[in-house]
């Protein structure tokens, strides 16, 4: 009896001991797990040129800039001065590929160039005579945008098609007398710039545009312009 009583406190010792010990293994688990708070990250902005395709209008306008130039649209060879004057453009496009980080779009372009004609050189001497030259652009553009990891968009275009041109000269005097000429000329033109994301859907930016027409006279008409455009995405 009395190795009965001693072998059933054996085993409450050992009941005992086991269960201290799941105890003590259970409590040092839980103290050596280390919570971590999550963390709540600013997405960076990913740009993807795929979110540009679809109907988009540019408009632009700026200052425009004519070198001299020498023409016979008046029935005299003369070399033509022009002064500063500006440009509006209007484009409504289509972006109809994108590739990666590029997008290419297709638009038709047309506006309104004016620069007055301060002065022109007939046969050698300088005259008197006064007036203005417009020109209405008539092209096709395709243009190239880059979508880097950034809110910034560089494009370069290249455009091809006509430029309606109308120019007037007075005479001075009492009885001076004006003339004037009306032509469309082939003409090409390049352009580049950059843009800014305002919002998904209009950008803000600055770009510049070379415009060449080509009279029938073996030479050309360059026009360079600079300007403010805004695009808004439909």
């Amino acid at each position: 009896m009395k190795n009965l009583h001693l072998a059933q406190r054996q085993h409450v010792r050992v009941l005992a001991l086991a269960t201290c010990a799941a105890l003590y293994l259970g409590l040092t688990a839980a103290s050596a797990q280390v919570y971590v708070a999550p963390t709540y990250v600013v997405p960076a902005y990913v740009p993807y040129s795929g979110n540009d395709l679809g109907f988009y209008f540019n408009g632009e306008l700026g200052p425009s800039f004519m070198p001299d130039f020498q023409s016979s649209r008046f029935g005299f060879p003369g070399s033509f001065s022009t002064r500063s004057g500006a440009r509006l453009d209007a484009e409504p496009g289509f972006n109809f590929l994108a590739a990666g980080p590029l997008t290419l779009g297709g638009e038709f372009e047309t506006g309104v160039i004016y620069n007055r004609l301060h002065s022109i050189t007939e046969a050698g001497a300088a005259t008197w005579y006064r007036g203005d030259y417009y020109q209405v652009p008539l092209l096709g553009n395709l243009v190239l945008k880059i979508h880097p990891d950034s809110l910034v968009v560089p494009y370069v275009g290249v455009g091809g098609g006509g430029d309606a041109s109308w120019a007037r000269i007075r005479w001075p005097g009492f009885f001076g007398y004006e003339t004037r000429s009306d032509e469309v000329d082939p003409a090409v033109q390049a352009m580049g710039g950059v843009r800014f994301r305002l919002a998904p859907d209009c950008d803000l930016g600055v770009g510049y545009k070379f415009l060449a027409a080509f009279p029938n006279e073996g030479r050309y008409i360059a026009t360079h312009a600079a300007a403010v455009t805004f695009t808004v995405r439909f």
